[in-house]
């Protein structure tokens, strides 16, 4: 079984450690982890990688809609997402949700299929999100992140790290992918903002339930 790369950073002590998707990962607090603000570890969504000049038309039939736009993302039915992060490569990443509409597309296995090569896409991913969230964007990311247009897949540097960072509406929220190497560094410091302004850290079930909620 795989493990988060950022579950080191919660205590056994405060946290109930458990699996998902394949991935050993904080789920939940052990108390009550309400607050504002908030960064949790989301690495456990499935992410596959589609390369080829006949991306589009592959993931056509799997019906999902590419989009056109080079580093644009699309939103697909139930939260899952797919983002141009090349000129032939495509990254679809899953919703949160145990149920997925794209449960046949994650079950592909990563080789070729005719002319497409699909990889299994390991990072680290992490939400952040709470009233302080532009802050704490603007005082890590050198870009204005919130000057960019809607749908935008942003790579930039953030905490000194190369990184994506996606700008989620609703609800309100931010999310960070970034390379299993970086990622104990980036939560270490989005951690440390977050509970400078009274936020908390949450586990995947956490943060579930809270956009369940629609917080």
């Amino acid at each position: 079984m795989r493990h988060s790369p950022l579950l080191q950073l919660y205590p056994p002590a405060d946290f109930e450690i458990g699996q998902t998707h394949g991935m050993r990962i904080a789920l939940r607090a052990k108390r009550d982890p309400t607050r504002a603000g908030y960064v949790a570890d989301l690495s456990a969504l499935r992410r596959h990688l589609f390369v080829g000049r006949d991306v589009p038309s592959f993931l056509a039939e799997q019906n999902i809609s590419a989009p056109t736009g080079l580093m644009e993302y699309r939103e697909l039915d139930g939260g899952a997402v797919i983002a141009r992060v090349h000129r032939q490569q495509y990254l679809l990443i899953d919703r949160i949700a145990s149920a997925s509409a794209h449960d046949d597309v994650f079950a592909l296995e990563a080789q070729r299929h005719g002319d497409v090569l699909v990889v299994d896409y390991e990072a680290a991913e992490i939400a952040c999100g709470g009233p302080h969230v532009e802050a704490i964007v603007a005082e890590l990311c050198p870009m204005d992140v919130a000057a960019v247009k809607p749908n935008s897949w942003i790579a930039t540097r953030f905490a000194h790290c190369e990184l994506a960072l996606r700008r989620i509406e609703e609800p309100s929220h931010y999310r960070v992918l970034c390379t299993p190497a970086d990622a104990r560094f980036v939560f270490g410091i989005l951690s440390e903002v977050t509970r400078e302004r009274d936020g908390a850290v949450l586990g995947f079930d956490d943060f579930r339930a809270l956009l369940n909620r629609g917080d």
